[in-house]
């Protein structure tokens, strides 16, 4: 009997040591594990790999952002000339002295202070007194690239035509073309019509600033006349 109980002694006291009870009930709480729920995962990771470094979300993409669409200019075209095209009529009923012979010579006045009375002589291709006034107009070709930069690239020809009754007028701007000296000295010049510029499948980006150097010039031109023709005419003391 002495033997059996040092036995059992003992082995009640190495279950002790390795912190179970001396009881068959289980293997203890787990809260001795640390993590409070028996389902946990030990490893700390969650069930996403998080503890790894895998936080299970998506990459972020890097923003790029989208290139600006090149939108063309595109001028007034007359589809029945096949020329680009610009008309318009002003009228004023009620002014006094917008007879056609007043606005003929008012208009002779801001053509001649525009571009010099010589230079008007030259131009000019019709010329009937108190009914219209035709010319051929050539400029330097100004391109504008930017607020502050501007070219001059060659030159630039359009016929413009004015036409007078009592108490309206109208304009019409057509036949636009781009003048450029060829390479070397031989003199040669090469003419570029617009509407071959207007038609371009491909390098319109360039050609589009000698498009809107003669948009410019029309609108330029139309605010001149309006504006010159609003007055009644004075004549040129100096011209007699």
């Amino acid at each position: 009997m002495i033997t059996l109980t040092v036995l059992f002694s003992s082995a009640n006291l190495k279950a002790q040591d390795w912190g179970f009870e001396a009881d068959d009930s289980g293997s203890g709480d787990s809260t001795e594990l640390g993590t409070g729920d028996a389902g946990a995962d030990p490893w700390g990771s969650g069930g996403d790999g998080g503890g790894w470094g895998f936080g299970g979300e998506e990459e972020e993409e890097e923003w790029v952002q989208p290139k600006a669409v090149y939108v063309r200019f595109v001028p007034p075209y007359d589809s029945l000339r096949e020329v680009i095209y610009y008309e318009g009529v002003v009228e004023d009923w009620e002014c006094e002295t917008c007879t056609s012979d007043s606005l003929y010579y008012r208009a002779k006045n801001f053509l001649e202070d525009r571009f010099g009375k010589k230079a008007v002589k030259e131009m000019l291709v019709e010329d009937v007194v108190m009914e219209r006034i035709t010319m051929v107009v050539t400029i330097p070709m100004i391109t504008k690239h930017g607020e502050h930069k501007s070219k001059e690239e060659g030159e630039m020809e359009y016929r413009m035509t004015l036409r007078f009754k009592d108490d309206r007028y109208r304009y019409q701007f057509s036949n636009f073309v781009h003048i450029e000296a060829e390479d070397g000295t031989s003199g040669k010049q090469t003419r570029t019509y617009h509407e071959y510029y207007m038609r371009l499948k491909k390098g319109f980006q360039l050609t589009d600033y000698y498009l809107l150097a003669a948009d410019r010039e029309v609108k330029d031109m139309v605010d001149g006349i309006k504006y010159a023709l609003r007055g009644p005419y004075q004549p040129d003391e100096d011209d007699w």
